[in-house]
């Protein structure tokens, strides 16, 4: 049915205060996107960068959108 099953997204639960909340509705709607690929984005930046994985230019972030 798909063409790379490990591709399929997965539920993940995170708990955030209402401050924490309100930053990032605030980027999602800046950006104009969802608050899930908001924080998509930020977590796979900041696990690439603490793993030392080097995409490349090919991938699509959130801030390039901005722009």
């Amino acid at each position: 049915m798909y063409q790379d099953p490990k591709r399929i997204r997965q539920r993940c639960t995170v708990y955030l205060d209402q401050y924490e909340a309100d930053i990032i509705t605030a980027m999602a709607n800046y950006l104009g996107v969802s608050k899930a690929e908001v924080m998509r984005q930020m977590l796979m930046k900041e696990a690439q960068e603490t793993l030392g994985i080097d995409r490349g230019n090919g991938t699509h972030s959130v801030t390039a959108q901005a722009s």
